[in-house]
């Protein structure tokens, strides 16, 4: 078993301990307040899915890509919070993204990992233990697990109550090639898990994997799918505007297969592991990314 396996089948663990730990005396709901969640990479994916969840619990919450937030750049007043997610503590622009906000004179908290070298924030909640290989999976799921129970909201953690049982949910898993056109759409917060999942078919089975919002697909780049395309689709079975896709895919022949479900943490799960699929199917080893 990879390394890469063995940490997606571990996250049920991880999460409910992550539900159960002692939170810290400043946990508390940030309503009223204007928040920026800041990450790169699959932090970025993670902060987007939080700040659309948080945004539907009522809360102002913004998510800004570290690099963006350093070069603009984002300016945050006294009182604001800024979340600072970076599982090792040594992405440079997340770094000097907290410092720079710190300096600002608004709160700041760094979610990071057990252990992490990260020192500067005075607010910090340790995730898990360390990733031990270069594509994520833990990380990210313990960090969202810890964002979703600070809006003190219950339906927020609804999705990662089920986890177990989530881990094993889902369709087939299609077969790949090493020249398949892999194009991944998700819609709402789904559109983060696509991204996510493109950024692991990347980086551990090294396939033409793209990403897309559902709108932005219809908007345009549908018409770059063709002969050798295949789609996969993190959708939402209440959203009515996935009935386009279908149509224009089965106009042009092009297959789809829908991972359907309003429990985005399920499909997220499924992405993980069609990510594993996908490496076996190839013979590539998930732990070694290649240099």
């Amino acid at each position: 078993m990879s390394r890469y396996e063995a940490n997606i089948f571990a996250q049920p663990a991880l999460i409910d301990a992550a539900l159960k730990a002692p939170a810290p005396s400043w946990f508390k709901s940030p309503k009223g307040r204007t928040v920026y969640i800041v990450g790169v990479g699959t932090n970025h994916h993670a902060a987007q899915i939080a700040a659309w969840l948080w945004c539907r619990a009522g809360l102002d919450a913004r998510a800004v890509h570290s690099f963006d937030f350093v070069s603009r750049p984002y300016r945050l007043s006294r009182g604001d919070l800024g979340i600072f997610l970076s599982h090792r503590g040594t992405k440079s622009y997340t770094v000097k993204a907290e410092a720079m906000a710190r300096r600002a004179g608004a709160e700041t908290v760094a979610l990071t990992g057990c252990g992490s070298a990260w020192k500067g924030p005075k607010r910090r909640i340790e995730t898990c233990i360390m990733e031990d290989t270069g594509a994520f999976t833990k990380s990210l799921t313990t960090t969202l697990a810890w964002l979703a129970r600070w809006p003190g909201v219950p339906a927020l953690l609804a999705p990662f109550k089920r986890a177990e049982a989530s881990l094993s949910w889902g369709p087939n898993f299609p077969t790949v090639t090493k020249d398949l056109d892999l194009v991944i759409l998700g819609d709402g917060p789904r559109e983060w898990v696509a991204r996510e999942i493109a950024l692991k078919l990347q980086e551990t089975a090294y396939l033409h994997a793209r990403s897309f919002g559902l709108e932005e697909f219809l908007h345009g780049p549908r018409v770059s799918v063709g002969a050798g395309s295949l789609v996969v689709g993190f959708s939402n079975p209440k959203e009515k505007r996935w009935e386009a896709v279908r149509r224009y895919l089965k106009t042009i022949e092009v297959p789809l297969v829908e991972a359907s479900s309003e429990d985005w943490l399920a499909q997220l799960f499924w992405g993980q592991r069609f990510t594993l699929a996908a490496c076996k199917q190839l013979g590539i080893d998930p732990d070694l990314l290649r240099a």
